[in-house]
């Protein structure tokens, strides 16, 4: 029993990695079979095999379930004819997702959050910039840090006294917020304000505050 749910807990924190080109091509099949309208929007998209397993992975890599892929390639669809950038479409089918995504981390209704200052949250804002490897915050590499160990000691505190917290944050910065925050706080999932659902009743547990906005 414990071997047992070692190994699921380790396909749950790899799924993104095992999820292959031909796993892929196989759930688009299903998905062709059920609803062969939104399949064919997928081909119209010019999305291709890699594209759509990218997003699963990024999304699969999160904990974000891809049970309901008819509504993913919908989104796909539709945000493919605009940007082929997987970090958006990500997004776009998070936001999609978004309500059915923060009700698993909330309890009897009640989700556990933290969030930034609001004027660290903007200096992340203005500091956002676009790379070839998606969106990356352009601070200082201290700052970088001193968030990363803030929102990890906010976490702590929240898990000591029996919360498991989510951080949200502004769309824009969400994924970028993620990356910085993983490697210090890797269970702590990083929701974007248009994710919570509107049933959600929230429950502050503290905000990142290092003090000063973050400098470019």
């Amino acid at each position: 029993s414990v071997i047992t749910t070692h190994m699921a807990e380790i396909v749950r924190n790899n799924a993104g990695r095992l999820l292959s080109r031909a796993d892929v091509k196989a759930l688009l099949e299903m998905v062709k079979m059920t609803d062969p309208v939104v399949a064919e929007e997928i081909n119209a998209a010019h999305l291709g095999l890699g594209d759509v397993q990218r997003v699963l992975q990024e999304l699969l890599d999160e904990n974000v379930p891809i049970r309901d892929l008819v509504r993913i390639c919908e989104v796909l669809s539709e945000r493919g004819r605009i940007t082929k950038d997987i970090e958006q479409l990500t997004e776009a089918v998070r936001g999609v997702l978004g309500p059915a995504v923060s009700a698993r981390y909330a309890i009897d209704g009640v989700l556990p959050v933290i969030t930034l200052d609001p004027l660290l949250e903007q200096s992340l804002l203005e500091s956002r910039r676009v790379g070839e490897q998606g969106t990356f915050l352009a601070v200082d590499p201290s700052v970088a840090e001193a968030l990363a160990m803030a929102t990890a000691r906010l976490v702590d505190e929240a898990e000591h006294a029996g919360h498991a917290p989510v951080l949200v944050c502004s769309s824009q910065i969400r994924a970028s917020v993620y990356r910085l925050v993983s490697t210090a706080a890797p269970r702590l999932p990083v929701l974007a304000f248009n994710e919570l659902g509107p049933q959600l009743t929230l429950d502050s547990l503290g905000t990142v505050n290092l003090g000063h906005p973050a400098s470019v």
